[in-house]
């Protein structure tokens, strides 16, 4: 019997913003080969420009998280264009990869007092969760996650914005099904 060879230089990339940056996924599955490619300040734009980069890791699985620095009240459905873009191009760039669409988080209410945002990352998510329907894709509801009474748990956050450390340890244990077991 000949042992399978798996053709994926890794399990999986982590494509996003200073979110995912932050996230210890290494740690979080040490018996995967994960790579993470969070960058922070990333707009969706800039992510699209680094799909090349996702592409050289040849990853098995793609969790993509990004919009909270492109998002404002007034343009959801440019971000939600954009969105789409990128995950054409991400489709494009590793066609056998499983790409899996995460949602945006909360901001804390300090960073958002009227509402306003956290409604666009609500409408947001929503756009994120047809397009992940109109493509086959999975989409992790992120949001869910980190939400408490409307807003990023104050719990899980180091400043509004940023996960605290312990708080990925929630993000790992919902993309868990989504990733290889070994």
């Amino acid at each position: 019997m000949t042992a399978e060879i798996n053709p994926f230089r890794c399990d999986a990339v982590f494509f996003g913003d200073s979110i995912t940056c932050d996230g210890n996924f290494d740690e979080l599955f040490p018996e995967l080969r994960v790579v993470n490619l969070g960058v922070y300040g990333d707009t969706l734009e800039q992510l699209l420009y680094r799909v090349p980069q996702v592409r050289a890791e040849n990853p098995a699985r793609i969790f993509l998280l990004g919009g909270i620095n492109s998002l404002l009240p007034s343009n959801v459905e440019r971000c939600l264009e954009q969105y789409r873009l990128l995950v054409d191009e991400l489709r494009g760039a590793c066609p056998q990869a499983e790409l899996v669409l995460q949602t945006v988080l909360p901001v804390g209410g300090e960073l958002d007092p009227e509402g306003d945002l956290n409604e666009a990352v609500r409408s947001f998510n929503q756009g994120l969760k047809s397009l992940a329907g109109e493509y086959g894709l999975a989409c992790v509801d992120l949001y869910a996650v980190y939400e408490k009474d409307g807003v990023l748990d104050p719990a899980q956050t180091r400043d509004g914005l940023h996960l605290n450390f312990n708080a990925y340890g929630p993000w790992a244990q919902t993309v868990a099904p989504y990733l290889p077991s070994n």
